[in-house]
């Protein structure tokens, strides 16, 4: 989700959570109590999911990644809201012990329900995502990038991009026709942005596999120029180019 329909997605949640636990419970101070409590968590989790995890992982056909790290990050979130929970109760037995089982079973269920709008947000957010890439499938062969270069925005075809390098301060577009474009939009930026085409190799290279003439475990070749594929990058690289079928590329 974009950050504007976030803060509005969990405002609205948030309201509702508390009119509907604070009508339940009879105890609007409580249900706005044990909110305050459950929802950084929540909100932190599912921002992790949603705007890390499936635009990175999920949607770069990074499968094995994104499992295991959803497996984490889940684990790691429902430890907390334990320590959260036994925090929240301990802190209410000490000023209405008397009444902790009505309160017990009012509120037992609030986590639940919060986990339960994460899992909607994350559909709703890989469903958005999804249909945005079938978008850009059915664009790709006119597909094009704006980039801010010599004080201009300038319009950059995709199949005209043979590999962008991060030069520091800057970024340099290498293209087919012997062009370089430089400008200081970040590389992680471009990357966001660039068809399944383009791979991510080293943290200073994207290139366009359609210009990929050869590569081994170490480097590959893009038109004559050979780039390093750095270990962070490696198994990931190596796995997408011994699967993919392109003619052009020789191992």
């Amino acid at each position: 989700m974009k950050r504007r329909a976030s803060i509005l997605y969990w405002g609205i949640i948030s309201i509702l959570l508390f009119i509907g636990f604070g009508i339940s419970s009879g105890n609007f101070v409580y249900a706005f109590y044990f909110l305050m409590f459950f929802l950084p968590v929540i909100i932190l989790t599912s921002h992790i999911f949603n705007s890390i995890l499936v635009p990175h992982y999920l949607m770069k056909k990074r499968y094995g990644k994104f499992a295991l790290l959803s497996l984490y990050t889940i684990i790691i979130s429902l430890d907390l809201e334990f320590v959260i929970v036994f925090i929240a109760f301990l802190l209410i037995s000490f000023y209405d012990f008397e009444n902790m089982d009505t309160i017990i079973s009012s509120y037992k269920w609030m986590p639940v329900i919060i986990y339960f709008i994460v899992l909607l947000a994350a559909f709703i957010s890989v469903l958005s995502q999804l249909m945005q890439g079938q978008s850009a499938e059915l664009m790709k062969k006119d597909a094009s990038i704006m980039v801010r270069s010599e004080r201009k925005n300038r319009r950059i075809q995709f199949r005209d991009i043979k590999y962008i390098e991060s030069m520091a301060d800057y970024v340099r577009i290498y293209l087919d026709s012997g062009e370089n474009v430089i400008t200081r939009e970040k590389i992680s930026h471009l990357d966001k942005k660039l068809p399944d085409i383009f791979l991510r190799i080293h943290r200073s290279y994207i290139v366009n596999l359609s210009f990929l003439v050869s590569y081994d475990r170490e480097e590959l070749s893009i038109g004559g120029k050979e780039l390093p594929i750095s270990r962070t990058y490696k198994k990931e690289v190596m796995n997408i180019l011994e699967n993919q079928t392109s003619p052009s590329v020789v191992n």
